[in-house]
């Protein structure tokens, strides 16, 4: 039987990630086209050069003493001050907008990330930020993503150059809406795409990831937790932390030293599961992501700080909100999961008790959790904030440093829980005003998934700990004739991959691992054609199909890829692509896993017009497994004709789509104050509501983004909700 791994989703997260690209909170979409010019400043700016001699020794985990401190520094930051006032191009854009563009270039950068401040976006305009010859792109950002603070960071874009691209009705066109402070130069390749950093900077080879069956006892804890981009040059770790009230505050707690400044919290940016699917290295995508928080309490000689994050994390991220235990006890055994040099996430063991410690001069004395030796995985620079877990998944600390490496693996330090609550009665320097807002009194509180009793999703994949991952050659003869997962002269035009779950799934979305992509032309333009099929034993009835460029997936990296529609296949069903469009001299494939003739089959291909197991087909006995993943809905609650309820009141919503203005109509009385417009993000909408009849209402979105909204009718016995699709 197939092994599959379950991990939360919604389907929110799919209608929130682009198909290219890293996903931060954003409307989707792509940059408008724009054409003749209306004004010019210089359109390409050059960062000065950077030395990198310099740059390879930056890094503090080289010069720090014995004992040291574990954040992991990865970019260059400069100081400037762009705005549409003073830089780049202004040009028609279509449908009555203006488009203001900057191309900002830094000559090496293995990615670039931007700090944007009296970041102040009116209605109906939009930010992307994209690198034309990598095909990544960011946003839409609008007004959405204000914030009191006035500042926004970005994640990285790929590449050494990035574009910011504005799109403002011509009606707005006067006014200061942001501007550029910091652009901030990659060294490292914190993207990872496109193979091995160029300094090496990935976690050592004896950590462990997270996903390993071995861990599984572990796995809902690891949802906390986060890879912060501190300021757009440093990451560390955090974790998601629940409070007595347990109304779903967003506090990220993590070392203090992360936030050199008070108001760093403002310029982070927090990526959840950042993480491989399986127990393998495979470098995940880092799509859930959120921009900015507010500080709480830090205190320097405890090394913690708390933050408030900007929004609450939406369904899709499949947020779980740590427990955490106060009390002088001492854990029996501990794990850290962390983003060690700012990789995936990994877990690290100690199966002994850990004991009190100092960590130095400069901190409290006794102020911290010392762990002497790791059974299993090491903590490293990016692992700093890294929680330390009881085995009852209860938070007892937060990594500040150590001596920890792969080849001696002892003496790490994380601040105490049970000190940082109330050391200090200032709350500005204490948990306990925070995480106890009730008074409760309470030693311990047990973590929460808020969305849990949602209608939520799952990520499957047929993948387990004994699966590897490599680009696997078709030797026929002895002669090379192409890859089993990608291009081929052997026939093969079809890979796909056997799922079965049981229900009434709704795909939503499929990961491939990318190995290879090579493209012999500049000018080529090779696409694949995702594909799904129902079938029992084989491939038969095609149900859905999209066709995607291949330079628009990143090798050497999982590529999520969205589905346009809800696909409802039932039953057996295959999923994975076509290859009836790669250019000549382009390869293309994705990673395969050999298997031994115990495990499951679950590869299948299209050679010469038929379909083939490859169990069947080769002669050494072996079975296949590609490195696929995929989102599985059943999502009836956020359909149009079904509600939140088990006997709902009949509600109906029509024209949907609509291009702003829908119906509302209901089997009872009601009026437009029991009706509620909301975003994807559970944000409250404005929207023009009124009344045509005592069981009919008029709803009116425009002015807002075009999108997925959900439309909530409160009966005062029960929630009715519906989804929406409001297009431009």
């Amino acid at each position: 039987m197939a092994f599959y791994r379950f991990l939360w989703l919604i389907v929110a997260a799919v209608l929130l990630i682009p198909e290219n690209g890293g996903a931060q909170i954003s409307q989707g979409g792509k940059p408008m086209k724009a054409g003749v010019l209306k004004s010019s400043r210089k359109a390409v700016i050059e960062m000065p050069s950077i030395d990198k001699f310099l740059l390879s020794g930056n890094d503090a985990d080289d010069k720090s003493p014995v004992k040291k401190l574990k954040p992991f520094r990865f970019a260059y930051p400069f100081e400037v001050n762009f705005t549409p006032e003073n830089s780049g191009e202004w040009l028609h854009g279509e449908n009555g907008y203006l488009v203001w563009k900057l191309t900002i270039c830094s000559q090496g950068a293995l990615s670039l990330n931007l700090i944007f401040e009296e970041f102040n976006l009116p209605a109906n305009t939009r930010v992307f930020l994209y690198n034309e010859k990598e095909n990544y792109v960011l946003g839409a950002f609008t007004n959405i993503n204000n914030q009191s603070s006035g500042k926004f960071a970005v994640s990285p874009v790929l590449g050494d150059e990035i574009t910011v691209q504005y799109e403002i009705p011509e009606s707005n066109y006067q006014g200061k809406h942001f501007r550029i402070t910091k652009v901030n130069h990659d060294y490292v390749g914190i993207l990872k795409a496109g193979g091995r950093r160029p300094l090496d900077k990935t976690a050592g080879a004896c950590n462990i990831d997270v996903n390993c069956d071995e861990w599984g006892e572990w796995g809902i804890a690891k949802d906390a937790v986060c890879r912060m981009i501190v300021n757009g040059v440093e990451v560390c770790t955090g974790v998601l932390v629940n409070n007595t009230a347990e109304n779903q505050k967003p506090y990220i707690l993590s070392a203090a030293h992360c936030y050199d400044r008070w108001n760093y919290a403002e310029t982070t940016v927090y990526v959840f599961n950042y993480e491989s699917p399986f127990c393998a290295p495979l470098d995940g995508d880092p799509l859930n992501s959120i921009s900015g928080a507010k500080m709480k309490a830090r205190f320097d000689s405890l090394d913690f700080a708390l933050a408030e994050l900007s929004l609450v994390p939406p369904p899709g991220f499949r947020p779980y909100y740590a427990g955490w235990n106060r009390s002088s006890d001492l854990p029996a055994e501990t794990v850290c999961i962390h983003h060690p040099q700012g990789d995936i996430k990994k877990l690290t063991h100690d199966a002994n008790p850990p004991t009190i410690a100092s960590f130095s001069n400069s901190y409290t004395k006794n102020g911290f959790l010392k762990i002497a030796r790791w059974e299993q995985g090491v903590t490293e620079m990016g692992s700093s904030g890294g929680p330390l877990f009881d085995v009852n998944l209860n938070l007892t600390g937060t990594l500040t440093g150590g001596e920890a490496t792969c080849k001696n693996p002892v003496n790490d330090y994380f601040q105490r829980f049970s000190m940082s609550w109330d050391f200090k009665t200032d709350s500005a320097k204490q948990l306990k005003y925070w995480l106890d807002p009730v008074k409760s009194g309470t030693q311990v509180l047990n973590g929460k998934q808020f969305y849990e009793d949602e209608n939520l999703c799952g990520a499957f994949t047929n993948l387990n700990d004994n699966d590897d991952y490599s680009i696997i050659p078709i030797l026929s003869g002895g002669k090379f004739t192409g890859y089993w997962g990608g291009s081929n002269s052997a026939g093969i035009t079809e890979i796909m991959e056997k799922f079965s779950i049981d229900g009434n799934e709704i795909l939503s979305g499929v990961s491939f691992g990318v190995g290879k992509f090579d493209k012999a032309l500049k000018s080529n333009d090779s696409e694949i054609k995702i594909k799904v099929y129902n079938g029992a034993n084989i491939p038969e009835r095609l149900i859905y199909s999209k066709v995607v460029k291949t330079s628009s997936l990143a090798p050497g990296v999982m590529n999520f890829i969205g589905f346009n529609e809800e696909v409802k296949p039932g039953g057996n069903f295959f999923v994975g692509f076509e290859l009836s469009n790669i250019q000549p001299l382009d390869s293309f494939a994705v990673y395969q896993s050999l298997r031994p003739v115990t495990e499951t089959n679950t590869f299948y291909f299209k050679q010469n017009g038929n379909w083939y197991n490859f169990k069947e087909s080769n002669t050494n006995g072996q079975n296949m497994a590609n490195i696929f993943e995929i989102v599985a809905c059943n999502i009836d609650n956020f359909t149009t004709d079904t509600p939140l309820v088990d006997n709902p009141l009949e509600v109906l919503i029509f024209p949907n789509p609509s291009n702003s203005k829908f119906t509302l109509e209901a089997g009872q009385d009601i009026s437009e104050n029991q009706v509620a417009v909301y975003n994807l993000l559970g944000q409250k909408t404005e929207a023009s509501i009124g009344q045509l009849g005592p069981r009919k209402l008029d709803l009116d979105l425009t002015g807002n983004v075009p999108g997925v909204y959900f439309v909530r009718l409160d009966t005062g016995n029960e929630v009715i909700s519906r989804k929406i699709s409001f297009v431009p």
